[in-house]
């Protein structure tokens, strides 16, 4: 005799269900990824700056609305997942893409527009990246607004940033704490949870 038992269908059947459930949080992180690069293939080959159906600003307005339902989707998910951390963490990372994708896009659409918006002339790359010092608070001071609706544009990111992020996280973790305690006791101690 070596001392272990065999599983017993009870321990069977927790184990299948940790491991799909684990299964369903991969699956999870993985089709948040794959939106996240979409989005951003979106914003590298779409025709925004190319067309002038709609102005810059309107364009902005429409994303801060899709930003908003995304959200508001974000905490539905977490408040049904058996992973709410997990899921509010791809909630966010979701929520920030969505906020700097169409500042960025609006940038390189009024840059476009009027190359003397800012310092310099800038393309989808360079209207990414000074989106990304403006969110990190970096600011470089290699690229810069020049024109009044730029620097208006400009201070409404950086409103935004402080106000939505800091809203964003605070209700996801706050959805998130409490979809962990309706789990009750027996998820408390997973890693995932």
């Amino acid at each position: 005799m070596t001392g272990v038992r065999p599983a017993s269908p009870t321990t069977r059947a927790a184990a299948g269900e940790e491991s799909r459930r684990l299964g369903h949080a991969v699956l999870s992180a993985l089709s948040s990824v794959v939106v996240i690069a979409l989005l951003l293939a979106g914003y590298a080959f779409a025709p925004f700056d190319r067309t002038r159906s709609l102005p810059a600003v309107a364009q902005l307005l429409v994303w801060l609305i899709v930003l908003v339902v995304a959200v508001l989707w974000q905490i539905r998910a977490v408040l049904r997942s058996s992973h709410p951390w997990l899921r509010a963490v791809e909630g966010a990372a979701l929520s920030v893409t969505l906020l700097l994708v169409p500042f960025a896009a609006t940038y390189a659409t009024l840059s476009t527009g009027n190359p003397a918006t800012f310092t310099q002339p800038l393309s989808r790359i360079d209207a990414f990246y000074f989106t990304m010092t403006v969110f990190s608070t970096v600011g470089f001071g290699d690229i810069a607004p020049v024109t009044e609706p730029a620097r208006i544009l400009v201070t409404v990111q950086m409103l935004a940033d402080l106000v939505l992020i800091g809203t964003i996280v605070k209700v996801l973790v706050g959805v998130a704490q409490r979809r962990r305690e309706s789990l009750g006791p027996r998820r408390r101690g997973t890693i995932a949870g």
